[in-house]
C-alpha cells in the first residue's frame, strides 16, 4: 500500500474506507486504524488456483495506488483526529496481557514497518520484529527504515514461518480486504503461526461489500468474526470507531 501523501485527508479517508460505511462522509465517524495501511491480502497455502489468481492480479495496484505514512506521527495525529484520546497508550496496552517466551512479533501486512518498530519498542528491547507485506515498494522502504527487523514481500498466501513461531501477529486493517471466501483460511495460517493474535478494524456489524475507486473492501461484523475464529477472547477495546482485540489463537 505508494507516493504515501496524507496531505488530502479527503481522499484518503475513501480510498481506505477509513469513514464509517453507515455514515461515509461524516468526518466524526471516521475509522482511525485505516490511518495505518495494513495492507497484506491473505489466504493459505491450500487455497483455490482462483484465490492465488485474485490475489496476484492487485498486486501492482497495492504498489502503484494505496497510500501510507511516511513518518509514524502522522499515524498518530490522524488516529486523535478520529477519535482516539491517546492512541500510543491504547495501542501499547493491547498487549500488556502477553507474556513473551519467544520474543516474537510478527506484523502481518507491515507496509513500511512503522507500527512494527512502534510495538517491539513498546515491549522490550530484546524483541525482534518481523514483518510480511503484499506491497514489494513498501518492504524495500522497511528494511531500508529498520534493518534490525525482518521484512519479506509476498502476497500472502502462506506465512513463510515454523507453527507457533511467535508470541503475537498483529493484524491491522487487514481482515476487510480479504474476499470471504478467504477467511476461514487467513484465520487458520494466523493461528497456527503465533500463541497471540491482535487484530485491529472498523467496528463494522454487517457483512457488507463495499466499492471505493477501484478497491474492494469486505465489511463484516468483526467483533464476532474475531470471537467466533480464535480460542479466547484476552481483551476488547473500542474507540476512535474501530475494535481492537487480543485473541489466544488455537492450539
Amino acid at each position: 500500500m505508494t507516493a504515501r501523501m496524507w496531505t488530502k485527508p479527503s481522499l484518503l479517508l475513501l480510498l481506505l474506507n477509513r469513514i464509517k460505511s453507515s455514515s461515509p462522509f461524516l468526518p466524526s465517524r471516521r475509522s482511525a486504524i485505516h490511518a495505518h495501511v495494513h495492507n497484506i491480502p491473505v489466504a493459505m497455502a491450500s487455497s483455490s488456483s482462483s484465490s492465488t489468481d485474485y490475489y496476484d492480479s492487485i498486486k501492482s495496484k497495492w504498489s502503484s495506488e494505496y497510500p501510507s505514512s511516511n513518518e509514524i506521527d502522522e499515524i498518530w495525529d490522524f488516529y486523535k483526529e478520529a477519535g482516539y484520546d491517546d492512541p500510543k497508550a491504547t495501542l501499547r496496552s493491547m498487549l500488556d496481557p502477553v507474556t513473551f517466551t519467544k520474543n516474537r512479533i510478527l506484523d502481518y501486512g507491515c507496509d513500511k514497518g512503522l507500527i512494527l518498530d512502534f510495538f517491539c519498542g513498546s515491549v522490550h528491547d530484546a524483541i525482534e520484529g518481523y514483518g510480511l507485506d503484499i506491497n514489494e515498494d513498501a518492504i524495500k522502504d522497511a528494511q531500508k527504515r529498520f534493518p534490525s527487523r525482518v521484512f519479506k514481500g509476498g502476497d500472502g498466501l502462506t506465512i513463510p514461518y515454523p507453527d507457533k513461531h511467535f508470541d503475537v501477529v498483529i493484524c491491522i486493517a487487514t481482515i476487510k480486504h480479504v474476499r470471504y471466501e478467504d477467511r476461514a483460511a487467513v484465520y487458520a495460517e494466523l493461528n497456527r503461526v503465533a500463541d497471540y493474535a491482535l487484530l485491529i478494524e472498523a467496528d463494522e456489524k454487517e457483512q457488507k461489500t463495499q466499492e471505493t475507486m477501484g478497491w474492494t473492501f469486505y465489511n463484516s461484523n468483526f467483533s464476532q468474526e474475531f470471537e467466533d475464529n480464535f480460542a479466547t477472547e484476552v481483551k476488547v477495546v473500542r474507540e476512535g470507531g474501530d475494535i481492537l482485540g487480543l485473541y489466544e489463537c488455537k492450539k
